[in-house]
């Protein structure tokens, strides 16, 4: 997915855990000269032509969402609080992360503008709430305020991070209220291999009754599923790493035997993959990292048509 969810949250709660050092400023008073009386100059007729407005100063930005302004300034918050996580956890920025701060940025505006067109709202008491949970793991409000800190934040832009925070959780909830938690399964064992002479004498022998197990445990190069006769267990669509292996796995019945798959790899070499289906399960429950992902991609989806829709301008290189 492109940024995801948990990256997303990530971003709107903390991006950091290193200082933020304000640079030093010097206040300068200048004199002011006295200035000679000076002799008012004759009225001047009224004239109907409109006196255009003075123009107002535009704060910098760094983007647009329909209308909406990202300013400069919160970007280059959000880029120290980035910058300086990574230097916490001992990695450098990536070579990308303009691009992932800013459209994590104007992902959490999409949001925003999809709950207030939802009609979500946080409150400030839950806000509050949620704040209070969180300074009472510290021993003392000054210990909380040296963390807020160290992560760059102010009290109010803590703030409004975990009302963003909140406000995206809720359109979480609501986006993938109607995914499924169950799915069609399919258990299957296979064999990988690297020769394609090889493979093919072993889909013969398969399809002649050779134990598929005992030809697994024999010739397939991935020893942790060969050392227990090939078995994937139980898999829904989506499981495999592998798109060509799963879909021919639930074209199959149980018993059935695929044809041989060769798969060409990104250094041109090809593997080739023999698979049998030996139980199909509708409705089954899906695991807990199968769900999340379903979830995720729920939302994901949801946020790229929301992007797709949506009239963004982008002010940074």
């Amino acid at each position: 997915m492109r940024h995801g969810i948990l990256a997303l949250l990530a971003l709107i709660l903390l991006l950091s855990a290193a200082c933020r050092q304000d640079p030093a400023a010097t206040d300068e008073m200048a004199t002011a000269a006295p200035v000679a009386p000076a002799t008012l100059p004759p009225p001047v007729a009224a004239s109907s032509t409109p006196i255009p407005p003075t123009p107002t100063p535009t704060e910098p930005l760094a983007a647009q969402v329909n209308g909406q302004a990202i300013t400069l300034a919160t970007f280059e918050r959000e880029m120290a609080r980035y910058a300086a996580g990574q230097t916490a956890a001992g990695s450098a920025p990536a070579a990308d992360a303009t691009e992932q701060v800013l459209s994590a940025l104007i992902d959490r505006e999409l949001i925003l503008q999809a709950a207030a067109t939802a009609g979500v709202v946080i409150s400030d008491d839950a806000v509050e709430t949620r704040l209070a949970e969180l300074q009472a793991v510290y021993a003392s409000p000054a210990e909380f305020d040296a963390w807020l800190q160290s992560v760059g934040y102010t009290v109010e832009e803590f703030r409004a991070a975990l009302a963003a925070e909140m406000v995206t959780g809720e359109m979480v909830a609501q986006v993938t209220a109607e995914v499924p938690d169950t799915a069609d399964h399919v258990r299957a064992r296979y064999i990988q291999m690297d020769d394609a002479a090889l493979a093919q004498t072993v889909l013969d022998r398969a399809r002649a009754g050779d134990d598929f197990a005992f030809l697994a445990q024999q010739n397939s190069v991935d020893r942790v599923t060969g050392e227990i006769g090939g078995d994937l267990g139980f898999f829904a669509m989506g499981a495999l790493l592998v798109p060509e292996v799963e879909a021919a796995a639930f074209a199959l019945q149980p018993g059935e035997i695929s044809d041989l798959i060769g798969v060409t790899n990104a250094d041109g070499t090809t593997t080739y993959y023999i698979i049998q289906v030996t139980e199909r399960e509708a409705d089954r429950a899906l695991g807990v990292d199968a769900y999340q992902a379903r979830l995720e991609a729920a939302f994901d989806d949801w946020l790229a048509q929301l992007r797709a829709a949506a009239t963004i301008e982008r002010f940074i290189p």
